[in-house]
């Protein structure tokens, strides 16, 4: 056999080219044992390699679409599995509403055996399937306007006759002219969910109505209540202070202060009651007006002192500059009051309360009760704000009270658009910020503490 060579380095230099032409259909691995000895033309054996080229890629693009066929049967293998074993429904329908193809899930879901029977059995699905048929016109507008639907809700009739509720997801499939030629999409059987909303939804109606009802039952008692109990500490305040004359033993005079001291403490206990079950039920409104800091505090001074009948001091600190307040100064004076009470009954005799007020950078007015009493970890502050509780928990409960000022001066506060914030240390005392918003402020003051 003769030595090989570079056939296109034979052609460039020999004028016998018949071998280089063999060897290049050889090297092609296409044409075999062709024996050319002959001198042929060049133009021949250009030929020859030409045909051999084209063959070469032939072959190449035969293997590609074998490959290609495999990975296609292998997709297809793949999405068929999916489809068939998905756990939501999948559908595939004409635009006018007839199934072209489903899986299993989707007639689990609507209760047919296989998704033949499905297919065969719903030939209208606006007719057939929707509760209100309205919601197939409303899902085609939607596809044909947006090409997808999301998360759209229909109730539709169950093959055993029940009712039912769906989820569908779809898109519009269109040609390159733009016509839908079919939908596809999901189906999630979404009943058991929006049973449970409806049922939750239902509940808190009803809660609601129960609240506004207790509020109305507590608010037409309140007069049954007080009247009876404003009777008994106007007569006890008599006695005690004997305005009708003496009454010859002072232990007469010390049991009637106890019946007034207990009677103020119950008509404080029911008017908190009150005024929880009004805002629980949405009842309580502010009525504003303009007012000073200074008058505020001196009015919630009052009234916690006649709240805890303790005449301990409290340092008062609102400067002069401080801004006129739009606000509910009856509410807010409660709301601080409750706050100062609640200071004075967990502060020791030779602790100190102060109530003081600044005016913020931002327009704002804070009003702050400090005090340097038992405090309270902070893991706890959160119970601290919810009604009726205490967290003195001993058996003795040392601090009398319902547990109902904080949440309440909290309430009061966001009715005026602010807020109420605690910090507190055990054993080193407690702060609490009311902050009102710079709306409540009238102008801003030349000075800020």
């Amino acid at each position: 056999m003769p030595p090989l060579i570079d056939p296109m380095e034979s052609l460039g230099q020999s004028r016998s080219p018949g071998f280089a032409a063999v060897l290049a259909v050889f090297v092609a691995g296409l044409v075999v044992g062709l024996g050319f000895t002959a001198h042929l033309g060049a133009q021949y054996i250009a030929g020859l390699m030409i045909v051999a080229g084209l063959s070469f890629v032939l072959s190449l693009l035969q293997r590609v679409a074998a490959n290609t066929r495999k990975r296609v049967t292998a997709g297809e293998a793949s999405y068929r599995a999916f489809f068939d074993h998905a756990v939501e429904g999948i559908f595939r329908t004409t635009a006018e509403g007839h199934y072209l193809a489903v899986n299993q899930a989707l007639a689990d879901i609507y209760g047919y055996a296989t998704p033949e029977a499905l297919i065969t059995g719903l030939t209208d699905i606006s007719a057939q399937l929707y509760v209100d048929q309205r919601r197939r016109g409303e899902f085609r507008t939607l596809m044909q306007t947006n090409d997808v639907v999301t998360n759209f809700v229909s109730e539709i009739h169950h093959r055993s006759g029940r009712r039912i509720w769906i989820s569908e997801n779809a898109r519009a499939v269109r040609d390159w002219s733009g016509e839908i030629l079919c939908y596809e999409g999901t189906v999630e059987d979404v009943t058991e969910k929006f049973e449970q909303e409806r049922a939750l939804r239902v509940a808190l109606r009803q809660a609601e109505i129960a609240n506004k009802m207790k509020a109305a039952f507590l608010a037409a008692m309140s007069h049954e209540l007080k009247t009876p109990l404003n009777a008994v500490l106007g007569f006890s305040e008599i006695i005690r202070d004997e305005l009708l004359g003496p009454i010859g033993h002072e232990g007469y005079r010390d049991y009637a202060g106890d019946i007034h001291k207990s009677g103020a403490r119950l008509l404080s206990v029911i008017n908190d009651v009150l005024d929880v079950s009004r805002l629980e039920g949405g009842l309580l409104t502010i009525e504003a007006r303009p007012e000073s800091v200074a008058d505020v505090a001196d009015a919630a001074v009052a009234l916690a002192r006649a709240i805890i009948q303790d005449e301990r001091p409290i340092q008062i600190d609102v400067p002069a500059d401080m801004p006129i307040l739009h606000v509910d100064p009856r509410r807010l004076s409660q709301a601080l009051g409750n706050l100062l009470a609640n200071a004075l009954k967990f502060t020791p005799e030779s602790g100190a309360v102060r109530l003081i007020a600044r005016l913020q950078l931002d327009g704002s007015v804070h009003l702050m009760v400090q005090d340097t009493g038992i405090g309270m970890a902070e893991e706890t502050i959160a119970a601290a704000l919810e009604p009726f509780r205490q967290l003195d928990g001993s058996l003795a409960r040392r601090f009398e009270g319902a547990g109902l000022g904080l949440s309440i001066s909290k309430a009061l506060a966001e009715l005026h658009g602010g807020a109420l914030s605690l910090t507190s240390a055990v054993g080193e005392g407690t702060t609490v910020t009311i902050a009102l918003p710079a709306s409540r402020a009238g102008a801003r003051a030349a000075k800020v503490a």
